[in-house]
């Protein structure tokens, strides 16, 4: 399985799913494109770990999103972030394992609460 970066998020993929086209397929060997996420089981690349851990100690506050922040060494970033001097807010349907750290939890459907602290998230 190839990934593909898409530094303007899935706007593009999407409207194009919307409009009836098929799937993007892998210009390299024509799957079935998949964002650059983890999925469950799957390994993190080094360099991105090393890049969000630079980046949580450099950040004056930490937005984590629709994650249970249990698995590890993702989840790391966030006491990273913390412990750098950062404020954290949490935004998730439920509890996570940071909650007692962070400055702000907000509960509830991201698709509204996003929007409602980053205008732009629409």
């Amino acid at each position: 399985m190839h990934v593909l970066y898409l530094p303007r998020g899935h706007e593009l993929v999407l409207e194009r799913l919307r409009c009836g086209e098929d799937d993007p397929s892998c210009p390299d060997c024509s799957g079935i494109l998949k964002s650059a996420t983890i999925s469950f089981g799957q390994n993190l690349v080094p360099e991105d770990l090393v890049r969000s851990e630079s980046a949580a100690k450099q950040c004056d506050l930490l937005l984590a999103v629709g994650s249970t922040l249990s698995v590890y060494p993702a989840a790391s970033v966030v006491p990273i972030a913390k412990q750098s001097g950062a404020r954290i807010i949490i935004i998730n349907g439920g509890p996570t394992d940071m909650d007692g750290i962070a400055d702000a939890v907000l509960r509830g459907q991201i698709s509204e609460l996003l929007p409602s602290i980053v205008p732009s998230a629409h």
